[in-house]
């Protein structure tokens, strides 16, 4: 039993108590002045009733203050479920994915602007961002070099590698096809030592890649390339379709 509900019962009976008493009153009311004896037990009668008011009046206090702390409570709580849910991969009755939130991602990746920034640690601060919110791995991300189709490493997360990340042009390699496609690539069957991770524990192949192409305007401003132990899915694709615009304004700002 709650607080809010023993506050109740509460004042049920002591508002039950006062209407005995008050029925008493009424009842000797006649024989008030004939009696010495019952005119004293009258002024204890209202002394009690007295009492028993002031602490109705308390307990009905104390219950609306209950009422609007677990009013507080649940709304608190209820907004902390709807946050949650935000960040969840869904799925409706007929299995179809649901979108994620782009407005909440791009508060949780975009990082806010800051003059001592530049596009490296800018686009490092993206892939821990994403890295954060997806369980990514390992990242890489390339800039397109202004008025040409190459394509420079300028951000990395958990790399690691004897050689710095080649760049390249449009249409060569994967991650150059993909940016003259303007199409994010899912890799499931990745070549041996394609990708490496290492931790405290040992060395580790992920076995799920992705490229996605950061396109605006029907231009592919730059590639990111993610890494993951997880699956992709449909709708991740469609996040950062939807967050594109805003990443590669950001970037052209460098």
């Amino acid at each position: 039993m709650n607080k809010t509900s023993l506050y109740k019962i509460i004042a049920f009976t002591v508002l039950l108590s006062e209407l005995i008493i008050f029925f008493i009153l009424f009842g000797h009311l006649q024989n008030i002045i004939e009696s010495y004896s019952y005119s004293r037990n009258l002024y204890l009668l209202l002394g009690l009733a007295s009492i028993l008011t002031v602490a109705l009046f308390i307990i009905s206090i104390l219950a609306t203050y209950s009422n609007g702390s677990n009013d507080k409570y649940n709304r608190n709580k209820l907004a902390e479920i709807e946050e949650d849910t935000k960040k969840m991969d869904f799925e409706d009755e007929s299995g179809r994915e649901e979108s994620f939130d782009v407005e909440y991602y791009l508060k949780k990746i975009i990082p806010k602007a800051n003059a001592k920034t530049d596009i490296i640690k800018l686009t490092e601060k993206i892939l821990s961002n994403i890295a954060k919110e997806f369980d990514i791995v390992q990242g890489l991300f390339f800039v397109k070099e202004k008025n040409k189709d190459i394509y420079n490493i300028t951000g990395k997360y958990a790399y690691f590698g004897e050689e710095e990340p080649k760049s390249f042009n449009i249409g060569e390699t994967l991650s150059g096809q993909v940016a003259k496609n303007k199409k994010a690539l899912i890799l499931e069957e990745i070549p041996e030592n394609y990708v490496t991770i290492l931790s405290g524990l040992g060395s580790s192949s992920p076995d799920h890649v992705i490229i996605i192409p950061i396109v605006w305007e029907n231009k592919t401003h730059a590639i990111i390339e993610l890494a993951s132990f997880k699956e992709f899915k449909s709708n991740f694709i469609d996040l950062f379709e939807g967050m594109a615009e805003q990443i590669a304004q950001v970037v052209l700002k460098y």
